[in-house]
């Protein structure tokens, strides 16, 4: 009798302790359960800890419509065309295209760039998507600079991704600075689009034929529909810093860039290599603007190149009527006196007033177009890719 109750007593202690340990460990798959989902949701107590931070920036960066996209624009760059990625509509054919932000060697503070994108190789590359699947990045704000807005005017020939090339690494080195380039074509031509890509500059691929009724004209006013397209886009998207008419096929030292940046309304300086003068400048005494100094003067109130002037975007703003006129030779005298008023002693003198050259008119030569490919003879080589990026 009393042996049975100890064999009892023994498997009674026995079975006791096997549920105790199946319900200990239990107990802890269930507690490693929910720290793991706590984790990974960012929902419990006190909040979103580390790892659900990064689960909400992994949110952020594939979030297709662009939600998001308003936390990490830039305090004076608005991008109101960038199309789902901000939800806003294009106003042209062209829709725009970002490029991403570039870091310069001269810049006083590093900065970084937060994307949005579709996919995991967007993502990757810091990509956005635009509304006609053109990859797009935002450029970083670095705050401590006023933005500049370069215009850049351009058409299909055999010059134009070396001039975009030449041009487009200069900006490279230049902080804050965001890229207009407005093709004269009903749409963008894909190796420019490629090219600005590839250099990386922030950046927008704009299209602005020019009328068909200036076609007809003996002398073209080349440049016109370009250059007012890219007043336009900035009209809509800027608030501040300062725009400049960079022509693809001009040299620029870096300090003008600089120079220009805290411009109060207009700035000039002198641009070499043009005229029978070899300079186009203001004629300054005592640091006044007394008169201009260029190759053929034709009546203009400000006889300058377009090389030679920059404009505060908050003036441009003051003046909603200001744009330049289709008339060649008289574009920047058409577009400064569309700035009226503007007395010659509010104009900021640059380059050492006027005593420096710092950008010239260094026009390519031109070539001719490229001879039709023989693919009889060369149908099989590499020369079939290479042709169809020439003109």
């Amino acid at each position: 009798m009393i042996k049975s109750y100890k064999l009892y007593l023994t498997l009674l202690i026995s079975s006791v302790f096997i549920i105790l340990c199946q319900n200990q460990l239990s107990i802890a798959n269930f507690v490693s359960s929910s720290s793991s989902a706590a984790l990974a949701g960012g929902n419990g107590p006190g909040g979103t800890d580390q790892i659900g931070g990064a689960q909400a920036l992994v949110d952020l960066r594939d979030d297709p419509d662009g939600a998001l996209v308003d936390k990490i624009r830039s305090r004076s760059l608005t991008f109101n065309e960038v199309g789902p990625a901000v939800g806003a509509r294009s106003t042209d054919r062209s829709t725009t295209t970002l490029g991403s932000s570039s870091s310069s060697s001269s810049a006083a503070t590093s900065t970084s760039t937060t994307t949005a994108a579709p996919a995991t190789e967007a993502v990757q590359k810091g990509q956005t998507t635009s509304s006609d699947g053109i990859p797009a990045r935002f450029p970083a704000d670095t705050k401590q600079l006023p933005p500049l807005y370069i215009i850049t005017p351009t058409y299909r020939r055999p010059e134009q991704l070396a001039e975009i090339t030449r041009l487009g690494y200069t900006l490279k080195h230049v902080p804050n600075l965001f890229w207009l380039i407005v093709e004269d074509a009903e749409s963008r031509t894909e190796s420019v689009t490629r090219l600005l890509r590839q250099i990386d500059v922030p950046f927008v691929h704009l299209t602005a034929p020019m009328p068909a009724k200036y076609r007809k004209l003996k002398v073209k006013p080349r440049g016109v529909s370009n250059r007012n397209r890219g007043l336009q886009w900035i009209r809509a998207n800027a608030t501040e810093g300062v725009l400049y008419f960079a022509d693809d096929d001009n040299t620029y030292n870096l300090q003008i860039f600089e120079q220009m940046r805290h411009i109060r309304k207009v700035g000039m300086w002198p641009v070499g290599l043009i005229s029978k003068y070899g300079v186009s400048s203001p004629i300054v005494a005592n640091g006044t603007i007394s008169g201009f100094y260029d190759g053929w003067i034709g009546g203009r109130k400000y006889p300058i190149d377009m090389a030679g002037f920059a404009v505060s975007v908050k003036f441009l703003l003051s003046r909603p009527k200001a744009e330049m006129p289709f008339k060649a030779g008289y574009e920047e005298d058409g577009f400064l006196r569309s700035l009226d008023p503007l007395d010659m002693k509010e104009i900021d003198l640059l380059a050492s007033n006027c005593t420096e050259i710092l950008t010239w008119h260094t026009q390519s030569k031109k070539n001719p177009a490229a001879l039709p490919l023989n693919l009889t003879k060369y149908g099989a080589t590499n020369l079939v890719k290479l042709t169809k990026i020439l003109v």
